[in-house]
């Protein structure tokens, strides 16, 4: 997987090329066409009446031919289209440029345990540095593995090979997203109203009545041509078959239109479902969702042209002579609403899982995009029971990589806090996002931005970006305490956490936000929590020395010179020496 920009650009020279072949083509087609329509026109003109007939016969078969083949052209032209714009998006990726990317600022939730606070979401975030989605059930399934970590060890290394193997597999998700470009929500919500409203209300009678009348009709029709019978009795039977299918008209009619809604819109899935039958996945994970798609042996895809099927049989109601004997004798209609009530039934739960196997695929296809951008990052580790998160050279992978600098980064055994102290702008809450970012990325089975990662599955937890709410009636502090109530009920029970607390009490004065900033942490690690609590107050980083086995200082630090600041954003061991309140106040001419 090195070089990700070559392989993208070779994939974008080969459909630029295939394009210009295609545009040549339909060129060539256009004279083709004009060609023959002018030989029908000339025909018509000049030639004499048996000669005619002849050639306008040839020349109209030869446009129609033409017409055909420049739709399908047409078709394939589009689709390169659409691979040369999936290129050229990842190149720009590839040089940093993720705006063009959907930012999914519809899942920004204020009240998640973590995803608001570590901008998951919105513009610059970490979903629109991942997205690559191309359908909205997609969409959502990668906000829901972003926001609800796995922490089941086994499953997440299923995931991290199922995601290791989509990143290699370039061309397929290329192709996959190129098929997918689909309203699969609004459809699957159309699908549901379809299979809900089309059902037979006496389906039994329905059997009764395509069983009996084609056998009494054919035995009718075989004694009146034998003459045993008089061809009136055929008639009367006729008749009474018309009649039935007239009191069914309406439900014959809901029966074709609604499922032939139903095959179009399963007809543009049926791309996508085919690509995820026919790849040999060799993933658990992967062979368990392509295993979805198969019901005894029986494929997704069959299954769709079972119903196209049956569509087909049912659309032979357009030739007027066919459907005048086919009914009267047989009832057709009937025969082919039945068949499809029965499809209805049979497979209508399946609909779902179908659509929710392309969602996961689709998910699963921007994460494995991250992996193959990335080839240099770390695939993690996983420990457990003990808590552990250990990493060498941790950097925010959504920085620019010219400005990008790493750290180490260690912690092992339930019940640890680190306490970073640094000045202002000093990178304190760069780093705990950090932390966050790769800790979501890392329980997703994506790589990290590190060299080597060891983690220990936990639920992520964080205070960082509270806010005070008027509709609520809720003030900066009050918020607050919400917020880390929250906390210490979720992990009341004493199960793992990972918890991020950024610059806690902030909307109190100094000697409460100490007490309480204190009684917190000795709150958390009686609760055996583990995380980083950043903070501007240098008293509360002395509690290592009542916790030596609890809790460790480091701090971030700078340095003043020649009336300049400098940051190096190299996490250090213990408590800060420097602050720059003052120095920036005076700076900026706030204060002289």
């Amino acid at each position: 997987m090195s070089n990700p920009a070559s392989q993208i650009e070779e994939f974008l020279r080969q459909d630029k090329g295939d394009l210009e072949r295609y545009n040549k083509k339909m060129k060539q087609l256009f004279y083709f066409r004009l060609i023959s329509f002018a030989g029908i026109i000339l025909s018509v003109i000049y030639l004499p009446y048996p000669s005619l007939l002849v050639s306008t016969l040839i020349f109209t078969a030869l446009f129609l031919f033409f017409i055909r083949k420049n739709i399908l052209l047409e078709k394939e032209r589009n689709f390169r289209k659409r691979l040369i714009k999936i290129s050229e998006k990842e190149l720009l990726a590839l040089q940093e440029q993720y705006s063009h990317f959907n930012p999914g600022k519809e899942f920004n939730n204020p009240d998640h345990p973590f995803s608001f606070d570590l901008d998951v979401f919105g513009e610059g975030s970490l979903f629109q540095f991942l997205n690559r989605t191309t359908t909205p059930l997609g969409k959502k399934r990668l906000a829901g593995l972003l926001e609800n970590q796995e922490t089941d060890v086994s499953a997440l290394k299923d995931r991290q090979n199922a995601i290791e193997e989509l990143a290699k597999e370039v061309r397929w998700r290329q192709v996959f997203a190129g098929k997918g470009n689909l309203d699969n929500e609004a459809d699957l919500k159309l699908l549901r109203k379809l299979s809900e409203e089309t059902k037979l209300k006496n389906p039994g009678r329905i059997k009764w009545l395509i069983t009996i009348i084609p056998v009494i009709s054919t035995v009718i029709l075989v004694l009146a041509f034998v003459q045993l019978v008089p061809w009136t009795l055929l008639m009367l039977v006729a008749v009474f078959n018309v009649a039935i299918l007239s009191f069914s008209k309406k439900t014959i009619d809901d029966f074709y239109n609604h499922f032939g809604n139903q095959t179009s819109i399963l007809g543009k899935y049926f791309d996508l479902l085919k690509m995820i039958e026919d790849q040999n996945f060799n993933s658990s994970s992967l062979k368990q969702l392509q295993q979805k798609l198969y019901e005894e042996e029986t494929s997704a895809t069959a299954t769709i042209q079972q119903l196209k099927s049956i569509l087909a049989r049912f659309d032979y109601r357009a030739n007027f002579i066919f459907i005048l004997v086919a009914d009267s004798l047989y009832l057709w209609d009937l025969i082919c609403v039945r068949q499809l009530d029965n499809w209805n039934r049979d497979h209508q739960s399946k609909l779902n899982v179908w659509i929710d196997v392309i969602a996961e695929f689709d998910a699963l296809s921007s994460l494995a995009n991250f992996n193959f951008n990335n080839p240099e990052y770390c695939l993690p580790a996983f420990e457990s029971p003990e808590f552990c998160f250990e990493a060498q050279n941790l950097a925010h992978p959504l920085m620019k990589k010219n400005k990008r600098i790493g750290n180490d980064f260690n912690m092992k055994g339930r019940g640890q806090f680190v306490v970073l102290t640094g000045a202002n702008m000093a990178g304190k809450s760069t780093f705990l996002r950090t932390l966050g970012i790769n800790m979501i990325l890392a329980l997703n089975g994506c790589r990290c931005s590190a060299d080597q990662m060891t983690l220990s599955p936990a639920p992520l937890y964080t205070n960082m970006r509270t806010t005070d709410n008027l509709q609520k009636e809720e003030s900066y502090f009050h918020a607050e305490l919400l917020r880390l109530k929250g906390i210490l009920d979720e992990i009341q029970n004493g199960s793992p956490a990972f918890i991020l607390i950024d610059e806690m009490l902030k909307g109190t004065n100094s000697v409460d936000k100490l007490q309480g900033s204190v009684a917190l942490t000795q709150r958390l690690l009686a609760l055996n929590a583990n995380g980083i609590i950043s903070t501007h107050d240098l008293k509360l980083a002395e509690l290592e020395q009542q916790y030596p086995h609890n809790i460790t200082s480091l701090c971030f630090e700078i340095r003043i010179e020649n009336d300049k600041l400098f940051f190096d954003y190299r996490l250090k061991q213990g408590i800060t020496q420097t602050m720059n309140a003052s120095f920036l106040m005076h700076q900026m001419g706030i204060i002289s």
